[in-house]
């Protein structure tokens, strides 16, 4: 049976599972019903929630035309309306009628006690927001007129989680939503109870044959920072107002959290407002702790949210397309091994996850004129579809060898120290560490070109910095690490770190891992199978570094490397799309002229050994297809005729496949190969061309 199959099955069952009869109608005065929720698989079968509604002035007949519609939603352990805004004094001072959701797990017994793992967010999102569309359905079906753009959430500490969650799977449906203190990723530390920001448990196992297994999938679900998400949200349109308020000292929901989630939905460009409580903002009545607790979370709802909540307020937030709920399609979140899909077509929400597709199995990895569909059907690449597909088998078939890249749990913060800052030229070097994931720091050095200098009418003379493009520059195999490419020590003919700042670029050069002084010994309990899979993911961070700096246009990166930094900047390129324009010096040749035992060591692909016992017929991918999948990226080759390291006849091979791809995207001249008459080096005529090649892709001004 199919996964589609099972899915349209799945549908059925819960379209059956929720017909009209199963709602329950609207009470005529404050009340509880019961609503049919979708099914827990940790406990199968029929399951309904309790749902406590209060009207303004207490009856339903108090509704009018500016009466809007709000979740308030009670903490990790809590039941009804405990922990968050009060529902009656939110109903009479903003004119909404107001749900408290006794969402899956409410109360200690199963949110504390129970064996289950605490779901964190994403069914207990779907319960409230169920309760939403049975609130707004049911007011419709009567024919009440009210405001529907006024849809808003809030809640505490749990809720606040849940509130944020409910934002994220309908996020075209509220006007705004306040979150109080919520959880806002399921770390590992509260996902496992590992030392770590929190004591919070919510009693996950890492054993994939457990019950209460968390796969890496649910896990990137549930971070409300999740960058790639946020991305999502934004393309669909959310005009949401997200206020999120959390304690500078909070243990309980790590207040580094909150300021990892802000900074990423601020670099997504929506439409959130911190309120971070310091010692500054305690004043007794509504803020009386910097903590968990915060203060009276109703005055801090009605204080912070006034004007965007009252209906008669100028600044006032009213939704004025349609919801979710009335758009009835569906909202897809990808993840390492699949997607979530959140599907309105009944109106209310329903949550699926769909596995990735059987990966199939490719004759060899050279030919790149076809792709095969899941039942092994070949068909022609003729379209940027066809190409698409196929670039996401090779992607897929490439992890196989280096191990899946790192979801977004591991994206930390940077933490940029500068060890020492000098002038060389007109040029600043600083060397510097960044913090790549939650166990390692990175080395490296920064170029930052010459500060231009512009005089004002005051005939003063003030510091202006243009931004510049910028190129991550990746070391050889020298033990020296990045000192070779900065020009500090090492072959003077690989300083292209030195050389392209001196032209006017951002240069960056990162130590590889377990060269220059970025000691690292592969244990694969570091969360990386390969030392190909460490470096990229250093070099993925080392671009966050350059996209944060003021000096850099980040839409102008580049990056480029001799040998290993050749085959590593591919590497990257495949995994980094921010990444514009790629060179790469003596780093390759097809797989099937290489030697492949040469592959299997620590820093690169084990796998090749364990996995593919290194036999190149059996290797899940080649150049011909990395290179290709740089597509429509700009590629520079420099590979010289005389390398005893890398067949010049094999880079001209996967140069010829790769071609093809480039020609569908019309850009047949971003793809170039450039042979010197040289051994294993980059001499300076072939850099002389590759920064040529970069100052046009990446115009250099």
């Amino acid at each position: 049976m199919t996964c589609r199959l099972l899915v349209v099955l799945l549908m059925m069952f819960l379209t059956t599972e929720t017909d009209a009869e199963d709602w329950p109608a609207l009470p005529e005065q404050n009340g509880a019903v019961e609503i049919p929720a979708q099914e827990w698989p940790l406990r199968p079968g029929p399951r309904r929630v309790r749902v406590l509604v209060h009207f303004p002035g207490g009856k339903l007949a108090n509704v009018g035309e500016r009466t809007g519609l709000m979740l308030t939603l009670h903490n990790w352990g809590g039941t009804d309306c405990v922990g968050t805004a009060s529902p009656t004094v939110l109903a009479e001072k903003l004119n909404v009628v107001t749900l408290c959701v006794n969402y899956l797990q409410s109360g200690p017994k199963d949110s504390i006690e129970g064996p289950e793992p605490y779901d964190f967010g994403y069914l207990q999102a779907l319960d409230a927001l169920r309760a939403l569309w049975w609130l707004d359905h049911g007011l419709k079906g009567r024919g009440v007129k009210f405001a529907s753009g006024r849809v808003f959430a809030t809640g505490g500490s749990g809720g606040g989680n849940v509130t944020l969650m409910c934002h994220k799977l309908a996020p075209r449906t509220f006007a705004c939503v306040i979150d109080l203190c919520g959880m806002k990723k399921l770390s590992d530390d509260i996902a496992f109870k590992l030392p770590g920001g929190s004591d919070l448990d919510a009693r996950y196992n890492r054993d994939p044959a457990s019950p209460n297994y968390l796969s890496l999938d649910h896990q990137e679900l549930r971070f409300l920072g999740n960058p790639d998400h946020l991305a999502v949200t934004k393309l669909l349109g959310s005009r949401t107002r997200i206020i999120t308020v959390h304690g500078r000292d909070d243990t309980t929901c790590p207040f580094a959290d909150a300021v990892e989630m802000v900074d990423w939905m601020q670099r997504a460009k929506l439409d959130v407002e911190p309120h971070f409580i310091g010692k500054d903002r305690i004043d007794g009545k509504v803020f009386t702790s910097t903590s968990h607790a915060l203060g009276n979370r109703t005055e801090i709802v009605l204080q912070l949210g006034a004007k965007v909540l009252s209906p008669g307020d100028s600044d006032r937030r009213e939704r004025t397309d349609q919801s979710d709920f009335e758009r009835r399609e569906t909202i897809r979140y990808g993840t390492s091994n699949g997607v979530f899909e959140i599907d309105y077509a009944a109106g209310f929400p329903v949550g699926r996850f769909v596995a990735n597709e059987q990966l199939p199995e490719y004759p060899n990895h050279q030919d790149l004129s076809f792709v095969l569909d899941s039942d092994g059907t070949k068909r022609n690449v003729k379209t940027f579809l066809d190409w698409a597909k196929r670039r996401e088998h090779i992607v897929r078939h490439f992890a196989r060898a280096t191990g899946p890249l790192p979801g977004p749990m591991r994206r930390v913060p940077l933490d940029v120290k500068v060890v020492e800052e000098v002038n060389v030229g007109t040029l600043t070097r600083r060397k510097l560490s960044f913090q790549s994931d939650p166990t390692d720091r990175v080395t490296a050095f920064l170029f930052l070109p010459v500060v231009h200098l512009d005089r004002v009418k005051s005939g003063t003379r003030e510091p202006r910095a243009p931004q510049s493009p910028a190129v991550l520059c990746l070391q050889q195999t020298t033990n020296v690490g990045k000192d070779e490419p900065a020009g500090v020590r090492g072959d003077p003919n690989l300083k292209y770190a030195l050389e392209l700042a001196q032209r006017g670029y951002v240069t960056l050069a990162p130590d590889y891992p377990s060269f220059g002084e970025h000691a690292y010994d592969f244990d694969p309990k570091h969360g990386y199978v390969s030392g190909t899979m460490k470096a990229v993911w250093d070099n993925i961070r080392a671009v966050d570094l350059l996209e944060s700096l003021p000096e850099v246009d980040g839409n102008r990166i580049g990056c480029i490397g001799h040998s290993l930094g050749g085959h590593n900047a591919i590497f990257t390129a495949v995994f980094e799309p921010r990444l514009k324009a790629v060179v790469s010096s003596c780093g390759f040749s097809s797989m099937q002229k290489d030697d492949v035992p040469s592959w299997n060591g620590p820093p690169y692909m084990p796998r090749i050994a364990t996995d593919f016992n290194n036999d190149r017929a059996r290797l899940p991918f080649d150049f011909h297809e990395l290179i290709a999948a740089v597509a429509p990226r700009a590629f520079f080759a420099s590979a010289a005729t005389k390398d005893n390291d890398f067949d010049v006849s094999g880079v001209k091979d996967v140069l010829e496949a790769a071609r093809p791809i480039y020609e569908l995207y019309g850009k047949a001249n971003d793809l170039v190969g450039h042979y010197p008459e040289a051994g294993h080096s980059f001499p300076a005529k072939s850099r002389q061309r590759a920064y040529e090649f970069l100052d046009r892709v990446l115009q250099r001004r």
